[in-house]
């Protein structure tokens, strides 16, 4: 007799609700959805970024004998590795039947969101950052170019202080684009105006910068107030898109054997990598970083 077997029923429970956690990672994840994305065919990927850039220079012309400089350019690798970021999310068979709501939907959606913290807090803060990613994160490369401006200094306010960020970021060479900040911000924002009475928040656009709010928790305000980051320098390496296991038989730490308790679990997981390039740029002269960071004032 033909019947559906129990693995026939995870896979579907997969395909179902792994399109909802990939949503959920990406919306989730402020880097996923700030910063450009690429597809990393192995676990380990090279970048090439250029570290010197060629100089001219004036050739003599009174005898004829002038001889026109040599120069190059040369490149260095940054590393992007990809490194799995995971959850597990039991939950009682019983409490499923009892509920009116898709629980199993709510828990891949709390699930992908999960995941997104984690990797925002190792790409803004370096919070846990895995030993493979070398670059800094976003928050230590802008205190090493020193690009850190705490609120108040200078212009005596935090609209100031963003553009003093910007500034540095754009006499270093890069194109400050985007700012990142906690959602809260938005609202000390949102009445700034201009010189002729027009508000500088206009929807996803602060004062010509493309915004992205952190909305899951990652974002820590002792820490910063916002980062202002031309993102053409950052990399975010998708090695395995987010991937969704319907789990009944397992047996897992600190919860134990999963059939024996009447129980079933999401397995979530996903392999990012990140890397943020510090170029030579004719500005600087030398490896510069396209990131600065607001600081609470006093910091």
């Amino acid at each position: 007799m033909a019947d559906i077997t129990r693995a026939e029923v995870a896979s579907l429970i997969a395909e179902e609700y792994a399109p909802q956690i990939i949503k959920a990672a990406v919306q989730g994840s402020t880097a996923l959805s700030a910063f450009p994305r690429i597809q990393l065919g192995t676990k380990t990927t090279n970048i090439p970024v250029l570290a010197t850039i060629p100089e001219a220079d004036w050739v003599s012309d009174t005898d004829n004998t002038g001889v026109k400089p040599t120069s190059q350019a040369t490149w260095v690798n940054k590393t992007i590795v990809a490194e799995e970021v995971a959850v597990i999310l039991p939950i009682h068979e019983n409490t499923l039947a009892d509920a009116t709501e898709d629980l199993l939907a709510e828990l891949a959606a709390l699930g992908g969101q999960a995941l997104g913290k984690k990797l925002d807090q190792a790409v803004l803060f370096g919070n846990d950052k895995p030993v493979s990613w070398t670059s800094l994160d976003l928050l230590s490369a802008a205190t090493a170019a020193g690009h850190d401006f705490p609120v108040g200094s200078g212009e005596d306010d935090l609209y100031g202080s963003i553009l003093q960020a910007g500034e540095a970021i754009a006499d270093a060479g890069f194109d400050p684009q985007s700012i990142i900040a906690r959602r809260g911000l938005s609202f000390q924002l949102r009445n700034l105006r201009d010189g002729e009475d027009r508000l500088l928040l206009s929807g996803d656009n602060f004062a010509g910068l493309e915004t992205h709010w952190n909305r899951n928790g990652a974002w820590d305000p002792a820490e910063a107030v916002a980062f202002i980051v031309d993102p053409s320098t950052v990399r975010m390496g998708v090695r395995e898109d987010v991937t969704v296991k319907f789990l009944d038989q397992a047996t897992i730490t600190g919860v134990g054997n999963l059939a024996e308790k009447d129980m079933v679990a999401l397995r979530i997981k996903a392999r990012f990598g990140y890397v943020l390039g510090n170029p030579v740029t004719p500005e600087a002269g030398a490896p510069a970083y396209g990131v600065s960071a607001i600081i609470p004032a006093g910091s």
